[in-house]
């Protein structure tokens, strides 16, 4: 007998039929899955452990959560259960559930359980890779296109790693798209993509290199330790590989649109977006303990805030056509497992210290969908709120300061302060709590010259759902000269 047919009648039911309705259209967001378009479904015809889970999703995701912890407690146990066996089924069973378990989480604001499920799925499947002789190294091979269901499982864990990663939980795994272990460790962008979903692979890959790169390199600055010729060798292969990147984007244009589905005239911005976001990353990775350098990408980052701007407004008006909605009313879209608009607004708002364009990103994060993946926009507008008022320490207090997606005209922008290095953080990490009323956690290192780091620990209120004003408290402030 079907699983499925199993709770027919029961309330959990209604768990379910909402998974299969509405949750799997709103949490892949604008790329093709084949996790949730097909594989979680087809599991949770035959194992207990997935439809319990799907079933604990759908109805956290429909507000029902007396539903969802009866349904995540018995998909625990029947996964304890599945555990027993040690065989290949069994691995995709607890790897299929351990996705679900992740969004549960992430929907009802556990971040730091859904961290740890991420965490060890990722483990999982780099230990399947390294037995199956896919990867000799620790690193995570995506396929360009998928031909197992573990290509499919790293496929959709690959994706919320990125995310983890930009909000500043430092991944462990760099990740490449190649087919086994013989692959080349570099980023080898074909001259067009086949579809959308290799673009975005692709570009999943640049982004997790870049972050990584910036990681390696400041952990060198801070021990005090010079930057070795190898990370400008990466940096450059980066930057090279963003360039084809865009080139095949570009030749493959036409043909991505001529098979296209509603979601290709949204997803080709979204990867633009990214793009944008990543060259900057590239580009200021090997930057040590010059914040300043920021201030030469002030086009770009006006150029990352207008192409959120326009893709946010080309999605809202096509959303409301679609729905029949007229004047100010917002269709229900506030979250998704994908990527999305929160991320490369996020890396702005943190590193664009223009003030006309910071304040635009908070305008723009007020607008857009608040729940993707990982990320909470509530939160990072908060957040956003508190590094503003340290940085700038009211230093524009008195002027007005209009929100822009444009840099002010030269005579304007000349007689603006300008952000002293000292001020500007150099990493800033945000630690999540694990229940939506906790207070997240801002983490803060900035060089103020002589070899010597201030670090700060503030926390502040995460605010889900509603913005409050803001409240924070500063809970730690030290400085430490570097070894």
């Amino acid at each position: 007998m079907s699983q499925t047919r199993a709770i027919a009648g029961q309330p959990a039911s209604l768990g379910f039929e909402y998974f299969r309705r509405y949750t799997t259209t709103k949490l892949p967001g604008l790329f093709e899955s084949g996790f949730w378009d097909s594989l979680v479904l087809q599991a949770s015809e035959q194992e207990p452990a997935v439809l319990h889970a799907v079933t604990a999703l759908g109805a956290a995701h429909k507000n029902e959560e007396r539903i969802s912890l009866t349904e995540y407690n018995e998909a625990i146990r029947h996964l304890r259960h599945s555990l027993k066996r040690s065989d290949k089924e069994a691995l995709r069973v607890c790897l299929i559930t351990c996705m679900l378990f992740v969004c549960i989480e992430l929907l009802r604001g556990g971040f730091k359980a859904g961290h740890a499920h991420l965490t060890n799925g990722l483990r999982i499947l780099r230990e399947i890779q390294q037995r199956e002789g896919v990867t000799s190294d620790g690193d995570i091979i995506l396929r360009s296109k998928a031909v197992s269901v573990e290509d499919t499982l790293v496929e959709v864990f690959s994706r919320l790693n990125v995310q983890v990663a930009l909000f500043g939980q430092v991944s462990s795994y760099l990740l490449f798209v190649g087919d086994s272990a013989e692959s080349p460790r570099t980023y080898d962008i074909p001259q067009t993509f086949s579809s959308l979903l290799e673009a975005r692979k692709y570009m999943d890959a640049l982004i997790n290199g870049s972050h990584i790169l910036g990681e390696q390199a400041s952990q060198l600055i801070l021990s005090g330790q010079s930057i070795p010729e190898k990370l400008y060798e990466d940096q450059g292969r980066l930057e090279a590989a963003l360039m084809r990147w865009l080139h095949a984007l570009d030749s493959s244009h036409e043909k991505l649109l001529n098979r296209a589905d509603y979601r290709t005239k949204f997803a080709i911005p979204m990867l633009l977006l990214y793009h944008t976001m990543t060259r900057i990353m590239a580009a200021t990775a090997l930057r040590g303990t010059d914040e300043m350098i920021y201030d030469r990408y002030l086009p770009d980052f006006s150029l990352l805030i207008k192409q959120s701007a326009d893709l946010w407004d080309l999605m809202r008006t096509a959303m409301k056509k679609a729905l029949g909605l007229r004047g100010t009313s917002t269709p229900d879209i506030n979250f998704t497992i994908d990527m999305g608009f929160i991320p490369p607004l996020y890396y702005a708002l943190a590193k664009c210290r223009q003030p006309n364009l910071r304040r635009m990103i908070l305008e723009l994060l007020k607008e857009v969908p608040h729940r993707e993946g990982a990320w909470d926009g509530f939160t990072v507008i908060n957040m956003g709120d508190l590094l503003i008022e340290i940085e700038e320490e009211g230093m524009y207090d008195g002027i007005d300061i209009k929100p822009s997606c444009y840099l002010p005209d030269p005579s304007v922008a000349e007689v603006l302060p300008i952000i002293p290095a000292s001020q500007r953080f150099n990493n800033v990490n945000v630690a999540l709590p694990d229940f939506e009323s906790g207070k997240a956690t801002l983490f803060g290192r900035r060089y103020r010259g002589n070899n010597q780091w201030e670090s700060k620990i503030v926390q502040f209120d995460s605010a889900f759902r509603k913005l409050n004003p803001l409240s924070w408290e500063c809970i730690q402030n030290s400085c430490v000269g570097m070894c």
